[in-house]
């Protein structure tokens, strides 16, 4: 600790290591954090490089090398408590953003909240294990928090049993989500249902944008970064245009709605009337 700062502390008017205790909500959740802390500040691969020289492709590189440590060594620590993997994530990043903070943040809370018990049950462990890497796709070029001006399509088609999505102008290009630019291999994407011709409004879809195992964009895809921000530059903010790209049915959220089959028939199933108020949690 610098000396300087040392010094401010000691000869403070009261016992600072009480009210550190105070805040921590008591003597053993200070010890238990700082153990969780000293796990990271005394690990050789978390130590911090001079970020001032490096370029936004080389800040990336590091924060991506230290988000897939990170989280091999929290699964080798056994640290399972939210609030804990919070202090050794905020110990191993040093107060930095991380490119896997929308997977962690949005995506999969995104899957618990909007998803059955089935999907939950497909998904949530791909994402656990680092296999599916998803990020939140909602902002487009023209439309950030007016969700209801969202441009992007899904079309469903009964005869196959599946969404096409559809980027139809500019302004409907998905931009600036964190983690789509390079990272990213699935995106929950906000567009608006149509079936039997009708716009049933906005809706949650997961989908594929990256080949797992090669991390090529599939067909369709169009996606990239958007290249290097004042700031954030740990994160690979990107774009997203969909060309005809097809999911399967089971792709929607379907928690508070969904669409369900009749031979070739389409039909939609409102659940509740959530599905016509349905707001994201965040705005990204």
């Amino acid at each position: 600790m610098n000396a300087d700062l040392r010094r401010e502390r000691e000869s403070a008017s009261f016992r600072t290591e009480a009210l550190t205790q105070l805040l921590d909500g008591g003597p053993e959740n200070t010890r238990r954090r700082r153990e969780i802390e000293a796990l990271a500040l005394n690990d050789p691969e978390f130590q911090h490089e001079d970020l001032n020289f490096m370029t936004c492709s080389e800040r990336y590189d590091v924060a991506v090398r230290k988000s897939s440590v990170m989280v091999r060594k929290i699964r080798e620590h056994d640290i399972s408590n939210p609030e804990e993997i919070m202090f050794f994530k905020r110990a191993c990043l040093s107060g930095k953003v991380e490119p896997l903070n929308l997977h962690f943040g949005m995506f999969i809370p995104t899957l618990k909240n909007q998803c059955t018990s089935e999907q939950k049950e497909k998904w949530l462990h791909l994402c656990y294990n680092m296999q599916c890497i998803g990020t939140y796709a909602q902002t487009e070029m023209g439309h950030g928090s007016f969700i209801r001006g969202l441009e992007t399509t899904a079309t469903y088609d009964p005869l196959t049993q599946e969404f096409v999505l559809n980027s139809p102008t500019v302004t409907s290009i998905k931009w600036w989500p964190g983690g789509l630019g390079k990272t990213s291999n699935h995106a929950i994407v906000l567009a608006q249902l149509y079936t039997q011709g009708q716009c049933r409004g906005l809706h949650a879809f997961i989908v594929p944008i990256r080949k797992m195992g090669t991390h090529e964009p599939l067909p369709g895809v169009v996606v990239g970064d958007i290249g290097p921000k004042f700031g954030f530059d740990e994160v690979d903010n990107g774009f997203l245009k969909l060309e005809n790209v097809r999911v399967p049915r089971e792709n929607m959220l379907m928690r508070f709605a969904k669409v369900t089959c009749r031979a070739t028939e389409a039909h939609f199933c409102d659940c509740n009337v959530i599905k016509s108020n349905f707001v994201p949690s965040y705005y990204i």
